[in-house]
């Protein structure tokens, strides 16, 4: 009886071979085993198949007794984002690089953390029948494609910049983008918005919506009884219809056709067709510009110039146009005078029920301690009055002087015509314009508001 030992090629696994030479020729497990062992074969040995070869013994065909234990492969390399609603790794529930929500306005800030990276695992090591190690194999890379954005430090991704996160699951692209843009309106579909870089909304931001941006904000549409505010840029629209619930601000320029019953602030407010019935400021001007330019109904104040073709109607609409003070000086005076004039009220209150307390006090009148503790109040909330009495008269006497030391060249430009109706302020003095006059300059020189022709 011969005992043929055949080892496969990755010698994972070996097979024995019987050939009879004679009659009746028995083989036992002992024989088996030292072919084995003779051919090197020392691990996975199946002793079982060699049994069943024994007792039945099958010729000239491959029979496998050894099996090698096969090398393991490693995980493959990950991404684990953020929770963005928690803030940290979401371990319980991972969120998947190909289930990313693409749909989701995920804002992430400067410096903030995006995601870990997890590297490919190594396999498990294995063995061959020969009893050598079988190198385990490693996962895969992930292949990771980051935009100028964003930035991976050791297997951490990070925000580079304040913007939206966006995640392309086909090129496993990854970056944070400074501008938002909404391809239509900004409603209940999408919801208010409070974003960190620019907003581009290609339809009209509807009634009661809110659009906050720290950069530019352009609205293709209209802006309508809703709140848009850019704490750092410049704001342009087709046009505001406020419904005088519509508030529009902007540290920049605002460039717009036209405005209806709206709230403005703007360092710049430029327009084309009208504004009417409006209350804006402008921290520098109000012009017109390549259009009708008509300002008409409402309060208009900046502090260097107004310069429009039209001001007023013919039924004489009431329009306020102002220039020479800051508009932050102008509010601010306001509330100062009625704060100063509320404290002198209350101020005046408080020092009678003092008085009477004195007087009760020098006639010996006998005080209940509740009394008492009550008029002990009273003079504590005197003398607090007294102080912000003093501190706000201080702040309005300091404005009063900057805003008489203020030498701003304002003025206001009708190029066309202004009606009657029209009032006029220039550096706090006033002028009523009576009748209509065509293409006006009004100034300021020794005091009073004059009137000068304006020619191109």
């Amino acid at each position: 009886m011969l005992i043929n030992v055949k080892i496969s090629e990755d010698k994972m696994s070996a097979s024995v071979i019987l050939e009879e030479t004679s009659d009746n020729e028995k083989v036992n497990q002992k024989d088996i085993m030292d072919a084995l062992k003779e051919n090197g074969v020392v691990f996975g040995i199946d002793t079982d198949v060699i049994n069943r070869i024994c007792e039945n013994p099958e010729f000239n065909v491959p029979i496998k007794v050894a099996f090698g234990k096969p090398a393991g492969i490693g995980l493959d390399g990950s991404i684990e984002f953020v929770d963005f609603e928690k803030g940290v790794e979401n371990k319980s529930d991972k969120v998947d690089f190909r289930e990313f929500p693409t749909h989701r306005r995920i804002i992430v800030k400067k410096g903030q953390k995006i995601a870990s990276i997890f590297p490919p695992t190594k396999g498990e090591d294995g063995i061959n029948v020969l009893g050598e190690p079988v190198l385990g194999k490693n996962g895969k890379e992930i292949e990771l494609k980051l935009g100028k954005n964003v930035e991976k430090i050791d297997d951490e991704i990070y925000a580079k910049v304040d913007g939206i996160l966006k995640v392309d699951n086909d090129t496993n692209f990854i970056d944070v983008e400074e501008t938002l843009e909404i391809d239509g309106n900004v409603d209940y579909s999408v919801g208010n918005i409070d974003f960190p870089g620019t907003v581009i909304v290609k339809g009209d931001v509807k009634s009661g919506f809110v659009v906050r941006a720290k950069g530019d904000i352009e609205v293709g549409g209209l802006i309508e009884a809703a709140t848009v505010i850019s704490l750092e840029g410049n704001i342009t629209a087709t046009g505001i219809k406020g419904r005088e619930k519509g508030i529009v601000k902007c540290k920049g320029t605002l460039k717009i056709k036209f405005a209806e019953n709206a709230t403005i602030e703007a360092g710049v407010v430029v327009f084309n067709e009208q504004l009417s019935n409006c209350k804006v400021k402008a921290r520098k001007s109000i012009t017109s510009e390549n259009g009708k330019g008509v300002i008409v109904g409402g309060d208009y104040v900046a502090e260097f110039e107004i310069v429009v073709e039209e001001a007023g109607s013919e039924i004489a609409t009431p329009t306020h146009l102002e220039v020479g003070i800051l508009p932050e000086l102008i509010e601010e005076r306001n509330l100062l005078k009625t704060q100063i004039m509320l404290d002198k009220q209350n101020a005046e209150k408080l020092l009678q029920i003092l008085k009477q307390y004195k007087i009760l006090k020098e006639k010996g009148v006998k005080i209940p301690e509740d009394k008492k503790k009550l008029f002990l109040k009273t003079s504590n909330t005197l003398m607090v009055i007294k102080e912000q009495l003093e501190k706000n008269t201080k702040r309005f006497h300091e404005i009063e002087e900057k805003i008489n030391k203020t030498k701003v060249n304002a003025r206001i430009v009708i190029k066309r015509i202004v009606h009657p109706g029209v009032e006029v302020s220039i550096q706090g003095i006033k002028y009523y314009i009576n009748k209509g006059m065509p293409k006006v300059i009004l100034k300021l020189s020794e005091g009073k508001v004059v009137v000068g022709g304006y020619s191109e």
